[in-house]
Order: C-alpha cells, then sequence, then structure tokens
C-alpha cells in the first residue's frame, strides 16, 4: 500500500522540479547554516484552524490512516506530513508566473526562508483538523526570528481566497483583527513583514494547488474534481487589476500568398546549362537538347531551362515542344503576363496541326485567364478567352466576357459579334432564363450604331455590311420582322451615303432598292442623279437582299419578296454561278417558301442543290415533302432515305424522315418496314430526350460555374464596366471537364440508354423504278464480291507470327457480316427486331410518352402486322442454300473468324453480338453441329476476354444439348481452368443445382434401367433415355470438385467416394479423397483430427506411388510437390523441405508447353521452400534458393 500522500509529493514535486536558484545559503531556525539545495526542500507548517469545508478538509480527513504508513528515508531530507500540518514548498521559478503578475509583484529576498516550528502539543487543540492560514514569515534582520500568525481562520475556507481577502491583501470585515507586533509562544511577529509575505507566497500556493487537483483529477476520473482557472486568479487578479484591463487581441500574422522564390540553381544544374549554351553554339543541338534535359532532370524548377529548351527545339523545328516548354516555363513565373500570352498563341496556332490533342483549346483558355488574374483590363486576354469559349461551347463564360469588353468600349464590333452569337445561342438552349438574351445584343449594336452614326466610322473597329445582317438577323430571331425591314433599309441606305433621304422609310414596300428607277420615280422627293445608280439597287448586296425576301414572306407580303428572289432564281442565265458561290443562299430562299407554304416554288430551289450534295438533313426532309405535294413518291423517298443515310447525330429531321417514310410504307402496304422504321423513329426520340436532359443538366454545372445568379446585363455606363460584372467575369478553376452541350449533340454515349437503334444497311426502295433496283442490287453484289476476294487473300497471305487478322481482312468481313445480318429472311421477327435494338418496342408501346404521332402508328402497325404467318408461309415455300452465291458453311466460318477477330482485338461485345446473330439465324440454328461450332466460338471469344461467366453458360448449353456424355462435362471443367478469374461461375449457385440435377437424373435412370427423362428441369422433356448401365465418374468428380471449392468437404467426400468405388485407380480420384481428409480436419468443427490426417495422407501416399511408376518426369514432379504441400498445409515442414527438394531435383522439359500452362513445377516448389527457410530464420538458406531458382 501506498503513503496516502505519495499521490501529492509527486504532483508537487513535478510542478516545482526546477526551483528557483537561491542566491545565499539560508539559516536554520538554531542558528546553523543550510546549503542552497537543502533551503528548496519543503518543510511543514505547523497551525490551527476551524472546520474546513473545502477540497483541502476532504484530503485531510483520511490522514488518520498515515499513522501505520511507514516513513521514507530521512535522507530525503523531507518531513512526513502530520497530523495538522501541510506542505510548504520554495517559490516556483518566475518562467512559471504570468508575465504581468512577475512585473507587479516586489522582489522579496528568499534568502533565508525560515522553517515555522511546529507549535506543543495541547496550543489551539480542537476535535476538527487544524491547519495554518498557509502565510510564512520571513526573518527580519532585527529580530532572531519571525513566525507566522497563528490565528484560526474563518469563513468557509481554510485558505486565502477571494472572499477573504480584500486587494490591499487585509482581511475582510468577518476576519479577525490584524496581528501586531508580539511575542507569542517563543515566536515574534511582525506585521509588515507577513504582509509583504503574503504578497510573495500567495501565488506559488495557488499555483501549488493546481498541481495537486490536477493530479487528483487523474487519479479519480470516474469523478473527476473541477478544473481550475489559470494561476492569475482570485488573490493575484484582484492585487494586479486584471479584471478591468482589456485583452489586447493577439495580432495574426498573415501568410505570404503566391508561388515561392525559387531556389537558386546548384552548380551542377548552372554547369549543365553552359555546357547546353556552348553545344547549341557549335551548332549541336541535340547535345544541347540532352543537357537541358539532364539540368531539368536534377531540378525541374529551374526557369532557364526550360527557356532554353523551348528555344533549342524552336530552333529545331519541334513546334509542340517548344510550346510545351514555353508552357512550363511560363507557369514558373506566373506574374508574367508576357509568357501567358504567349503561351495562348502558340496553343492557339498548334490547333490545326494537332486537331486530336483537344487539351491546347483548354491550356490556351487557361493561358488567357492567368493572363487577366494579372492584368484584369487586358483587352486582349479577354477577346481570345471570350471567343476560345463561345467555340467549346461554354456560353456564359463568352458573354461575360463579351459583355464586360462592352464595358470598356461600347463600339467595339467585335465583342459585338461574339455577344450576337453567345445570346442567341443561349436562347436555343430553352431554358427560360436565357430566352431574352437577344435583346441584350440588340441593345448593345443600337448603342454601337447611335455612336458611329454620331461620331462617324472607326478604322479600328469597323462596321460594315455583316454587322448590319447580325443585328438584322437578331431582330429577326425575337419576331420583330417590321423592325428588322426598317433597320435593314436604314443602316444600308447609311453606309451607302444616303443617309439624308429618310422620306424612303415611309413607303411600305422596297422600291428604293430596285435595280432600274421606273418604281422610284414614282416617288415625288426622289431625284434622280443626285446619288449614283450604285447607291440604290445595284450597290445593295445580294445577301441582304435575300434576308430582305425572307422577311417579307414572313409578313406575307409575297409580291415584294418575289422581286427579291427573281435575283437568286436558279432558273436565271446568272443560276449556276449563284449556285457555285453562294449555294446558301439558294437554301435560305428555299426554306422561307417552304415555311411560308409555297412548296412546289421551293421545289425549285431545292433541287438544283440536290445534286451536288448540298442539301442537309434537314433540307432533304423539306425537299421529300415538297416532292410528296406534287406526288412523287420515289424522289421523296430517296430523299427521306437520303437524309437517314446522312444523318449522324439522330437529329429531329432524322426522326421525321423515318416517320414520313414509315407512312408512305403503310399506305404502300408494306408494314414490316414501316414497322421497322416507326420503331428506330420511338427509340431515336427517346435517346434524344434522355441527351437533351443530361446536356442541359451539364450547360447549367459548366456555364453557371464562375458566373452569376441573375442574367447577364450591360454595364449601366457605357464606358465603365460594372464592379459586379467584373468580378462575375474573373476566372475560376473548372471543377470538371467540359461536357457535350445540347446545341452540338454529335454523338451519343456508348454507355448511355435507351440505345439508338442500328440503321439498316439494306433498305428496300418500294417506289423505285425497277432498272434502279436492279442497278443498285448489281453494284452492291460487285461490292460484296470484291469483298469475298479480299478475306480468301487474306486468309492465304496471313503471317503465321501474326497476333490477329489484319486490318484488311476485318473491314472487308465486317461488311460481309454486316449485309447478312441485314436479310430479314435469315432471322424470325422478333429476333431481326432485337438485332435492330428495337426488341423491346412492342412490350413499351403502352409506356411511352414521346412523339404521340409515331406511338399511335406503332400501335396501329402492331395490330395489323402478323409477322408469324407470313415467316411460315416464307419458310414453307423455299430453304435456302446459299447466300449471294456462298454456300452457308463458309459464312458461318466467316462469322466465326470475324467473331474471334473482334475479340482479339479487345471488342468483346461485339464479337458476343457476332456470335449471336449466328446462333439466331434460322439458317444456322437448325444445324446442331453449326450451333456447337457457334458456342465453341462465343467460348473462345470470352476467355480471351477473360468472361468466366460467358464461358459457364456455353458450357451449359453444351452439356444441355449433349446430355448423357461425358465429354461435355471435361469440356466445362477445362473452360472453367483455362478461364483466369476466381472460382466464382463455376462453383455459383445455379452451376452447383443443374449439376445435382444431373447427376439425380442419373441416378433415376440407372436404377429404373434408363426409364425417359428430362435434360433440364429449364426447358421440355426432351425424350431421350440414358445410355449408360453404370455412374459416370467424371459427373461425380465434377460436382465433388465443386463442393470441395465451396469448403463443403463432408458432402464432397460422399461424392468422391463414390466415384472411388467405381474407379479405384484413378490418381485424380485418389488425390481428390485425399486432399478432402487433409482439409476438412484443418477446420475448426472436425470431430477426430488424427483420424482424418490418417486417412488423407493414406490416400495422398496411395497417389504418390501411382504416379512416381510414371514414365513421365512431369507425373512425378507433380507428385513430389502435391505431397509436399499437403505436409506444408499441416505443419510439418522438415517432410514439406524433403519432397520440395524432389521436385527441384526431377525438372521436366519445358519446352513445349500446351495451352493448359507451365509443367515445371520448379518456381512454386522453391518458393514454398524459402518461406519455410524464412520461418525457420535461416536467411541465407532463402538468398541461396532465391538466387538459384526464382530471379528471371
Amino acid at each position: 500500500m501506498s503513503h496516502p500522500f505519495s499521490s501529492t509529493f509527486d504532483a508537487l514535486q513535478a510542478h516545482f522540479q526546477k526551483p528557483e536558484k537561491p542566491s545565499a545559503t539560508s539559516t536554520q531556525p538554531d542558528g546553523t547554516s543550510m546549503s542552497a539545495p537543502q533551503a528548496q526542500k519543503p518543510v511543514l507548517v505547523n497551525g490551527d484552524a476551524d472546520t474546513v469545508s473545502s477540497t483541502r478538509q476532504t484530503m485531510d480527513s483520511g490522514r488518520a490512516s498515515s499513522d501505520k504508513t511507514p516513513l521514507p528515508d530521512p535522507s530525503s531530507n523531507l518531513l512526513l506530513p502530520q497530523y495538522g500540518q501541510r506542505i510548504l514548498l520554495p517559490k516556483p521559478s518566475s518562467s512559471l508566473l504570468q508575465p504581468n503578475l512577475a512585473q507587479r509583484l516586489q522582489n522579496i529576498q528568499r534568502n533565508e526562508p525560515s522553517v515555522i516550528p511546529r507549535a506543543p502539543r495541547g496550543h489551539g487543540e480542537s476535535d476538527s483538523q487544524s491547519i495554518t492560514s498557509g502565510l510564512p514569515t520571513i526573518r527580519s534582520q532585527d529580530a532572531p526570528s519571525i513566525q507566522g500568525p497563528t490565528s484560526p481562520l474563518t469563513g468557509a475556507s481554510a485558505h486565502p481566497s477571494v472572499s477573504n481577502l480584500n486587494p490591499g491583501g487585509a482581511r475582510d470585515s468577518e476576519a479577525t483583527p490584524p496581528i501586531s507586533a508580539s511575542r507569542s509562544n517563543g515566536v515574534l511577529v511582525d506585521e509588515a513583514s507577513t504582509t509583504n509575505v503574503m504578497e510573495d507566497q500567495i501565488n506559488p500556493m495557488d499555483t501549488s494547488t493546481d498541481a495537486l487537483l490536477e493530479r487528483q483529477n487523474e487519479l479519480n476520473s470516474e469523478n473527476p474534481l473541477p478544473k481550475l482557472p489559470p494561476p492569475a486568479r482570485g488573490f493575484a487578479r484582484k492585487i494586479l487589476n486584471l479584471e478591468n484591463k482589456s485583452q489586447r487581441p493577439r495580432s495574426i500574422r498573415q501568410k505570404k500568398r503566391g508561388p515561392r522564390k525559387a531556389a537558386e540553381p546548384t552548380g551542377d544544374i548552372k554547369y549543365r546549362l553552359n555546357m547546353a549554351s556552348n553545344a547549341y553554339m557549335d551548332g549541336r543541338i541535340d547535345e544541347a537538347i540532352d543537357y537541358v534535359h539532364d539540368a531539368i532532370r536534377i531540378n525541374a524548377e529551374t526557369y532557364r531551362a526550360w527557356v532554353l529548351l523551348a528555344s533549342f527545339l524552336q530552333e529545331k523545328g519541334d513546334r509542340l515542344g517548344h510550346y510545351r516548354a514555353k508552357w512550363f516555363a511560363t507557369n514558373l513565373q506566373p506574374q508574367v503576363i508576357d509568357g501567358w500570352l504567349q503561351c495562348a498563341e502558340l496553343a492557339i496556332g498548334l490547333r490545326d496541326e494537332y486537331p486530336e490533342d483537344e487539351g491546347l483549346t483548354d491550356e490556351a483558355i487557361l493561358s488567357y485567364s492567368q493572363a487577366l488574374k494579372i492584368e484584369n483590363t487586358h483587352i486582349a486576354a479577354r477577346h481570345g478567352r471570350a471567343a476560345l469559349s463561345l467555340e467549346m461551347d461554354h456560353l456564359r463564360k463568352a458573354v461575360t466576357d463579351y459583355t464586360t469588353l462592352l464595358g470598356y468600349c461600347h463600339f467595339d464590333i467585335y465583342a459585338l459579334r461574339g455577344l450576337a452569337e453567345g445570346c442567341v445561342l443561349l436562347a436555343d438552349t430553352g431554358r427560360a432564363r436565357w430566352i431574352d438574351q437577344p435583346k441584350i445584343a440588340i441593345d448593345a449594336y443600337r448603342r454601337c450604331i447611335a455612336h458611329f452614326r454620331e461620331n462617324g466610322l472607326d478604322i479600328q473597329y469597323p462596321f460594315d455590311w455583316q454587322d448590319i445582317k447580325i443585328f438584322v438577323e437578331l431582330l429577326a430571331y425575337v419576331k420583330q420582322f417590321k423592325n428588322a425591314i426598317h433597320e435593314l433599309r436604314s443602316l444600308s441606305r447609311w453606309l451607302l451615303t444616303r443617309s439624308d433621304e429618310v422620306y424612303w422609310d415611309s413607303q411600305d414596300d422596297d422600291r428604293e432598292w430596285d435595280v432600274e428607277n421606273f418604281r422610284r420615280q414614282e416617288i415625288e422627293r426622289f431625284q434622280e442623279g443626285i446619288y449614283p445608280a450604285v447607291s440604290y439597287g445595284k450597290g445593295f448586296p445580294l445577301e441582304l437582299r435575300t434576308k430582305l425576301a425572307v422577311y417579307r414572306l414572313k409578313l406575307g407580303q409575297q409580291d415584294e419578296a418575289m422581286r427579291h428572289l427573281e435575283f437568286i432564281d436558279p432558273d436565271q442565265p446568272s443560276g449556276p454561278e449563284i449556285l457555285a458561290e453562294c449555294p446558301h443562299l439558294l437554301l435560305e430562299g428555299a426554306t422561307a417558301l417552304f415555311e411560308a407554304g409555297y412548296l412546289q416554288m421551293a421545289l425549285r430551289y431545292y433541287e438544283p442543290l440536290r445534286e451536288p450534295d448540298l442539301l442537309d438533313t434537314e433540307s432533304l426532309v423539306r425537299a421529300g415533302r415538297c416532292y410528296l405535294s406534287i406526288g412523287d413518291k420515289r424522289q421523296a423517298e430517296e430523299c427521306f432515305t437520303a437524309a437517314i443515310d446522312q444523318d449522324e447525330i439522330n437529329s429531329e429531321a432524322c426522326i421525321d424522315a423515318r416517320y414520313e417514310l414509315a407512312k408512305m410504307y403503310e399506305a404502300a402496304r408494306e408494314e414490316r418496314e414501316a414497322f421497322i422504321l416507326v420503331n428506330e423513329a420511338i427509340r431515336l426520340q427517346e435517346v434524344r430526350d434522355q441527351a437533351a436532359l443530361e446536356a442541359e443538366q451539364d450547360l447549367g454545372e459548366d456555364n453557371e460555374d464562375d458566373q452569376g445568379e441573375g442574367d447577364l446585363a450591360l454595364p449601366e455606363h457605357p464606358l465603365v464596366p460594372s464592379t459586379k460584372k467584373e468580378k462575375v467575369a474573373k476566372p475560376k478553376r473548372a471543377k470538371r471537364p467540359p461536357k457535350p452541350k445540347v446545341e452540338k449533340i454529335k454523338r451519343i454515349p456508348k454507355e448511355r440508354k435507351p440505345k439508338a437503334p442500328k440503321p439498316a444497311s439494306r433498305r428496300r426502295k418500294v417506289f423505285a423504278r425497277t432498272e434502279e433496283v436492279e442497278l443498285a442490287e448489281k453494284k452492291r453484289a460487285a461490292e460484296l464480291a470484291e469483298a469475298w476476294q479480299v478475306v480468301h487473300e487474306s486468309r492465304t497471305s496471313s503471317d503465321a507470327d501474326a497476333k490477329g487478322p489484319s486490318n484488311t481482312f476485318m473491314s472487308a468481313a465486317g461488311e460481309l457480316v454486316d449485309d447478312f445480318r441485314s436479310y430479314k429472311e435469315f432471322y424470325s421477327w422478333d429476333k431481326f427486331l432485337a438485332h435492330l435494338n428495337i426488341h423491346q418496342a412492342r412490350e413499351k408501346i403502352e409506356a411511352q410518352k414521346g412523339n404521340h404521332r409515331l406511338i399511335a402508328m406503332a400501335e396501329r402497325l402492331s395490330h395489323t402486322l402478323n409477322p408469324e404467318n407470313s415467316e411460315g408461309e416464307n419458310q414453307a415455300q423455299r430453304v435456302p442454300v446459299s447466300y449471294r452465291g456462298v454456300p452457308f458453311n463458309e459464312w458461318l466460318d466467316l462469322f466465326l473468324e470475324y467473331a474471334m477477330g473482334l475479340a482479339q482485338k479487345g471488342r468483346f461485345q461485339e464479337a458476343y453480338k457476332v456470335c449471336e446473330s449466328a446462333r439466331d439465324s434460322t439458317i444456322f440454328s437448325k444445324s446442331k453441329e453449326d450451333m456447337f461450332l457457334i458456342h465453341v466460338a462465343w467460348a473462345a471469344c470470352a476467355l480471351r476476354g477473360r468472361d468466366e461467366e460467358t464461358c459457364v453458360a456455353a458450357a451449359r448449353w453444351i452439356m444441355r444439348e449433349y446430355q448423357y456424355d461425358t465429354e461435355p462435362f471435361r469440356m466445362f471443367s477445362a473452360l472453367s481452368r483455362l478461364c483466369p478469374s476466381p472460382a466464382s461461375w463455376y462453383a455459383s449457385g445455379p452451376v452447383q443445382k443443374y449439376m445435382l440435377r444431373q447427376i439425380k437424373l442419373m441416378d433415376q435412370a440407372v436404377d429404373a434401367q434408363g426409364p425417359e427423362v428430362s435434360g433440364d428441369e429449364e426447358g421440355p422433356p426432351t425424350g431421350r433415355v440414358y445410355p449408360g448401365k453404370e455412374l459416370d465418374v467424371t459427373l461425380l468428380m465434377l460436382y465433388g470438385n465443386i463442393l470441395f471449392i465451396s469448403n463443403s468437404f463432408t458432402y464432397a467426400l460422399n461424392y468422391f467416394m463414390r466415384a472411388h468405388s467405381l474407379d479405384p485407380h484413378n490418381a485424380m480420384v485418389i488425390l481428390s479423397v485425399g486432399n478432402c481428409y487433409v482439409y476438412y480436419a484443418l477446420k475448426r468443427q472436425a470431430e477426430n483430427r488424427q483420424y482424418l490426417l490418417t486417412q488423407g495422407f493414406y490416400f495422398l501416399h496411395q497417389y504418390y506411388e501411382l504416379k512416381l511408376a510414371s514414365a513421365d518426369t512431369a507425373q512425378r514432379q507433380e507428385a513430389h510437390y502435391n505431397l509436399a504441400r499437403s505436409y506444408h498445409a499441416v505443419g510439418i515442414p522438415h517432410l514439406a523441405t524433403e519432397y520440395y527438394k524432389r521436385v527441384l531435383q526431377e525438372v521436366p522439359d519445358d519446352s513445349g508447353n500446351g495451352i493448359m500452362g507451365r509443367n515445371d513445377l520448379s518456381r512454386e516448389a522453391a518458393y514454398n521452400m524459402a518461406q519455410i527457410c524464412w520461418t525457420g530464420g535461416d536467411v541465407q538458406a532463402v538468398k541461396a534458393i532465391t538466387d538459384k531458382y526464382l530471379v528471371l
């Protein structure tokens, strides 16, 4: 049992472990001198006190038991605390006190601390424990000894506190009167010295109390005492008047922002850079580049090295390398704006040379953003970033930059053009908050035009016909066609220096722009000859005249519109010239006529554009509708088919083309073709809706990354940019890479669902002429015959060492396979629809929420179409034996070769699709041999792709079709062995159930002497009879191994023993039984482990003896290894090492490795031996084995 005060001593000694060094020796009460270390020893203070209710009373109440506690060694120079005493320690170091306290307290000399003698027993004695007031005294120069007061304390606390001490150190009104200098029991009490002692000693006792209570809190963690306030509390706080002193806030040192200063290049780097400069001066550029690369390898943050590398690569002609080096050099000096501008210009110049590198544009944008961080008002940098952002479809960023530029200069015509385009593209997204964006561009153009009309044109910002076109197109976009006509005429007149002829604005027609003066002379204010003829109709641009015609058609003013369209009429003598130079004007005029309802007139403008293939998908659909209006279904079919074949982005026009063509086929009683087309249209509509939704979300996220919440607007003052918008326009780091936007849906992601249907490559033209159909068929047959020739040549000239088929073979084979799969007669109706990715169309018609006209047509066709009957009639009429003059067995070989070629190139899903197409074909599905070859090829593709699930599925099909045969089970085992993946599907639940059903059927058939049973519970009864009279050992072993892998050793042992009873001398059966016993013994549930191990090693040694009798070295080595591995597993390393050594002694010839892998087990045995030696601590043996056997 430890001393009850041991924890107290520890706490106090830890608190005062560095006492203050005394300046002189101390004097004891008896007059003898005491050394400084002894003067710092704790002493005992005797005294009396009243009843104490503080925490110290609780601590003192247990001191009665300390009488029987053995005292410490007297040599410790410590006095044991006794009844009615407490410990007094010397003053701690000044560093333990608060700074303010140390400065305000008086410097009292503590050279002569006195030990207060213990009061005689009986003085001030009471039943309760008594202690002194804790106020020590010091020796005065006049008196031989001084003793502190011993009067009892009053109040709730036994030690000085705020409640019983005033700031001057005197007692309060309830305390005893001040003690005068007198002698009590031979002790002189000095009043002045007592006051000084109180001021000097109160803080050490407070701090010691803190340490004491903290120690008690640690010892009594279940009921910790409350934490004390900081040392400056109570008495000291009142003396120092800290309550009224405001705390000065600590100054927080600002961290330095920005990149750190580059380190000075070391000597070796400077040496290499000097050598590089010398080599460059001597014309050895490659050597100079090597020196610079070496310097960069040492320290990649050397600015001079990157600058030299950039100049060297530029001299060598490596533009991309020069840009990359310049980019890194600029990043090392990010505050130099010229470096960022040069990087941006270099990146833009490299885009044409490296179009596949999409990061160049992003790096150029980043360079401009860094330049704007340095100088926010840099016009060229903001122009460049705005243009690139607009190109990358970062629309809001581009519009914000252009808005900021217009704040600097409201007549910046280049910023106006970009702003107009960006605002229109934002409005095209369809979001409500951006519908009014074009009005912002319109207001900006009005301010610019007003400036130029008032101050004249500016050479730096030229306002020309292009700007008039943009301005009037903006007005037309917001449906202000009258304003567009008015502004077009007024601005054109202004540019032609006739701005004073404002009377033309009151005319409702466009006679002002006639070539002749016949209608102009009808106006009284018109005076011929004042302005030249080129300032009227002859000087009016043809493009603006076409715009004027379009706007007149929008307003229903056909006569004026036709006057303008006569200038671009393709039937006039200048028609071919216009078609060659301005085909877009013809297309614009045709579109305006089509939208106005003049279809026959629009067809005159569409027809010249068809031959040079100048019509886009939407224009082809419109041309097809124009042909339908005049009853020419053949031309309409060609236009719709061309639109479907030409479209690559699955636009809305492509869906309309399919719908129009489906309506034509439905009217011609071609329901099957119409059904295919309408289902393709439905699927495309689903894909477009989903893509538009995702793109709209991405557009909002990407473009709101560094933008404000409100709509965009121009600054209030044309010359002073808005502060808020400037803050918005600051570049920020993008959260993620940009994604395709809804305006340019150029591709459909492969993983997006629902998938877009594959267009049928063979679309039969129902309304084409017979000779046209025959001509197209002959052309197609010639192309396919040429592809077959390429396939035959590739087969004969293929290299034996080639890793896969050539690209030429794959291209030709793919074209042939696609042609075969596009022939509907080779597939059932459902399979053909599934091949076109529309197999779910009929089941989901009721759930469609897309285009109602498409859904209605699909429902109508699904009710009227009966593909099953027509399919049966076609099959009854004829049985094909070849296709395009090629036998079907060659087609099957082509399918399988193409599938395995795709697998070798890593396109596994496409390979599976080819095998699936061959399996679903009515030609190959009737032949059991063909289906077997298809599934074997399918399994080979799955092996190439390490797809165990597909391997198991192919093997199960073979086992189901070739039931009660041993070879399918062996093939299942081989496929599972060859597939390099964990044994998950091999021992899966469905496989276990299937194998168990096979065993039950076999047992039932053997017991019933061959009854008629089913091959698979999942399928209908096959009606086949089990041929054998004995059990199949392979099936029993296969199911036993599945259970063994699943750690079901008890159940696996049953099937292994059944197999052993049928074939007792089979080494594989014996090995399986032995391993099952051994691994069952290693389980925690094993009841008789010794018996199981004995049984297991009996079978293992039997297997070992059988294998040793083999003449094959690989078989003997396998026996050594398996037995060594078993001993190793059960923890008998000395026997395992012996057999591992035999493995290393008998090494087979492994030069002719088979498909199953290596035959030599030397590396495995050596590795296991090394592990055993490492466990035993034989490091030298581990090193020797590793150096001899495990070094490649």
